[in-house]
C-alpha cells in the first residue's frame, strides 16, 4: 500500500513539473519554394519557422504562437486577392520577410501583413512590405508592434485608391516604431485606438506622415517627415 502511495505522489510530482517547465522550441528550415502553409501546420507554439532565400506562394495564416522568419531573399508573394500574410495567434511573430502581391480591395482590408484582434502582442519587425494595398494592418490587435519596417507603397493610380503604410484600428497599446514609410496614402493612419506610441519613423512622399483621429493617450516622439503633403494630423484625440 505505501509503494503504491510513494508511486502515485511521485507522478503527481511529475506532472505537476511537465506543467512549469516550458517545452522545447525548435527550428524548422525550410528548404527553399516549399510550402509555406504546411510547415506552420506542422509547427507547434513557439517553433521559429525560417525561409531560406527564394520564393514562396501566399496567403500565409499564422494560427498558433510562433514565428515565420526569413533569411535575406526569402520573398513571399501573394495571389493578388486578399492578404498575402495573416497573424490570428497572441504572441506570433513576422520577421525578416519581403512581402508583396496582396488584394487591392479596400472594403475587405488588403495587406502585406494582416494582424488580427486575437493577436494580442504580435511582432512585426525588419520585413520589407512592397507594392500591397495596406502595408501593416494592426485591426484590434491590442499590444501589437511593428517596428524596424520598410513598407513602400502603391505608386499607380489615385492616392484616394491607395492604402496606408501603417493602419491601426482600436489596437490599444499598439506601437509603431522604427519604420520606413514611402508611397501610399498615410504613413501611419490611426482611429478609435488609445495608448499607442508612434516613434522614430521615417515618412517620404505620401499625404500625411502620421493621420490619427479618436484615438487618446498616445504618443508621437522622434519622427522625420520629408516631402509629404502633411506632416502630422492629431484630430478629435485628448492626450
Amino acid at each position: 500500500m505505501r509503494a503504491i502511495s510513494v508511486i502515485g505522489a511521485w507522478l503527481t510530482a511529475l506532472v505537476a513539473a511537465s506543467r512549469v517547465l516550458p517545452s522545447q522550441a525548435a527550428e524548422l528550415r525550410l528548404q527553399p519554394g516549399a510550402d509555406v502553409q504546411s510547415a506552420l501546420a506542422r509547427a507547434a507554439e513557439g517553433d521559429v519557422v525560417i525561409l531560406p532565400a527564394g520564393a514562396y506562394r501566399g496567403p500565409v495564416r499564422i494560427d498558433r504562437r510562433l514565428t515565420l522568419q526569413g533569411e535575406p531573399g526569402a520573398v513571399v508573394t501573394g495571389p493578388g486577392q486578399g492578404s498575402v500574410v495573416t497573424v490570428l495567434a497572441a504572441g506570433a511573430g513576422v520577421r525578416g520577410l519581403t512581402v508583396h502581391g496582396s488584394g487591392m480591395n479596400l472594403e475587405a482590408l488588403d495587406s502585406g501583413i494582416f494582424v488580427a484582434k486575437t493577436a494580442s502582442g504580435a511582432v512585426i519587425e525588419n520585413n520589407r512590405i512592397e507594392g500591397n494595398l495596406y502595408g501593416i494592418y494592426l485591426h484590434g490587435a491590442e499590444n501589437a508592434v511593428a517596428t524596424g519596417n520598410r513598407i513602400i507603397g502603391i505608386q499607380e493610380g489615385r492616392l484616394n485608391e491607395a492604402g496606408n503604410g501603417v493602419s491601426v484600428w482600436n489596437a490599444p497599446g499598439a506601437q509603431v516604431i522604427g519604420n520606413d514609410f514611402r508611397y501610399g496614402r498615410d504613413g501611419i493612419f490611426v482611429v478609435a485606438s488609445q495608448r499607442n506610441k508612434f516613434s522614430g519613423n521615417r515618412f517620404r512622399d505620401l499625404r500625411f506622415a502620421i493621420h490619427y483621429m479618436y484615438t487618446n493617450d498616445s504618443e508621437i516622439r522622434d519622427n522625420v517627415s520629408t516631402g509629404n503633403a502633411v506632416g502630422f494630423a492629431v484630430m478629435y484625440s485628448h492626450r
